[in-house]
């Protein structure tokens, strides 16, 4: 289901990785200075409907995403609202002998939407883009030395064999009668059987791929030419041009009706 996203032909699939990256932090300084409520919720709200239709990723499947942090985001509102810094004067109602104020609601709303925000921003990266373009985009445009970059994807490329290890081992066990593990001791002796064999595979395989990169000179100590390109096109200057004349679009209307 990710990689259908990932590799999707959608506006936001075709943005050059480094500039969604530095999108996430500008987005985040963004919102360091921001503490009403209303502002948070239009940037939310703006970020999801940009995520269906720019994305092409079903509402379904991105609200399935975010209702675990939206319980995270609801964490803020009742911290703020039982254990305030400061009690507000405005008492909307109370909760047995505990009264609940109007600021401290505010204040708790604010928190969760903005912990909402950074999600709903990491999950437009996560879900438009590919793993090997973002390492070739940061290597090529960033400077990524090709030792870390092609490491972090051969590392990535290794994760589906982990698991298909993990299932042979599963499987060889059961058949030589050890099956499934009740207790919590039992438990843990079963994960030290499965963390040995996975432990030595991935030190091989670490070894094999660090050998062959030597060996093909990704050590960064010369230049190289790239098979596979991600260059600067018109659509990232459409998506970087958008989110500027978009945050500024908030900073005037919180001018006129916040102030």
């Amino acid at each position: 289901m990710l990689e259908q996203y990932q590799k999707g032909n959608h506006f936001l699939q075709q943005v050059n990785p480094t500039l969604k990256l530095i999108s996430i932090l500008i987005v985040i300084f963004f919102m360091i200075s921001i503490y009403d409520p209303w502002t948070p919720l239009i940037i939310f709200v703006v970020t999801v409907s940009v995520i269906m239709l720019l994305g092409g990723v079903s509402l379904r499947f991105l609200l399935l995403l975010l209702l675990p942090l939206s319980l995270f985001a609801f964490s803020f509102v009742w911290i703020n609202v039982v254990f305030p810094a400061e009690r507000g004067t405005t008492i909307l109602f109370h909760i047995g002998s505990m009264p609940v104020a109007l600021e401290n609601v505010q204040t708790g709303v604010s928190l969760g939407l903005r912990s909402l925000i950074f999600a709903s921003w990491s999950v437009l990266f996560i879900l438009t883009t590919e793993p090997t373009k973002l390492m070739l985009s940061l290597i090529q445009h960033c400077k990524l030395p090709p030792r870390f970059g092609y490491g972090m994807m051969a590392a990535y490329r290794f994760l589906p064999l982990f698991k298909q290890e993990y299932d042979q081992i599963r499987a060889a066990h059961r058949i030589r009668g050890l099956g499934e593990s009740k207790g919590v001791l039992s438990k843990l002796n079963e994960m030290k059987r499965y963390a040995i064999p996975l432990l030595a595979s991935a030190i091989r395989k670490a070894e094999r791929v660090a050998i062959a990169m030597e060996a093909k000179g990704f050590d960064g100590s010369r230049k190289r030419t790239f098979y596979h390109l991600v260059p600067w096109t018109r659509k990232d200057l459409a998506f970087g041009t958008g989110l500027i004349i978009f945050l500024t679009g908030i900073i005037f209307l919180r001018n006129i009706y916040l102030i």
